[in-house]
């Protein structure tokens, strides 16, 4: 003899044992609003931001943008997911496939901002479409792919979710190839 569950409510349902991570695409400049709401649902999120400075009326102004305009990563549990998509600020949801990675991606542009050292060696030459890693100064072990620009040369760094990238002027001196 077999017997039946009862059906499970959605109060009994226990949730998952973790979130699991989206990019979520919001509506143009809502950026830190979609942060406020994921704050207030004590859930975390990365908002990356850079300092923009410019001059209005005489005076300089001093804004924080987004790294990447209409993007915010999170962690959500499912029922957290849609709270913040009652919010009407999102365009949609991207389910991250390789956290791992992305997470990766993302440390190495939260290392962009800081400043670069610089110092005189022989080192070798690179070439545009070289994959590199910096192996000295505060990018170190941050890796993408050299780009020229002129005589200037630049590390890509790819986040490839979002099918997006960020260049930074890099020497060649801080460089190894991998």
């Amino acid at each position: 003899m077999t017997t039946q569950s009862p059906p499970i409510s959605p109060e009994t349902q226990e949730r998952p044992l973790k979130r699991d991570w989206y990019v979520l695409h919001v509506k143009p400049r809502t950026e830190k609003k979609v942060a406020r709401y994921l704050s207030c649902y004590n859930c975390f999120f990365h908002l990356p931001l850079y300092v923009k400075v410019t001059k209005v009326q005489r005076r300089k102004v001093r804004r924080e943008l987004p790294v990447f305009p209409g993007y915010v990563f999170t962690k959500l549990f499912p029922d957290e997911r849609i709270e913040i998509l009652k919010t009407n600020l999102l365009v949609r949801t991207i389910t991250v496939s390789n956290p791992r990675r992305m997470i990766h991606q993302l440390r190495q542009v939260q290392n962009v901002s800081k400043g670069i050292v610089n110092e005189m060696r022989v080192t070798e030459v690179f070439r545009e479409g070289d994959y590199v890693r910096i192996v000295s100064g505060p990018f170190r072990g941050t890796e993408g792919y050299i780009k020229r620009t002129g005589r200037e040369a630049k590390l890509c760094i790819n986040v490839d979710i979002l099918n997006r990238a960020i260049e930074v002027a890099v020497s060649p001196i801080d460089v190894q190839k991998i």
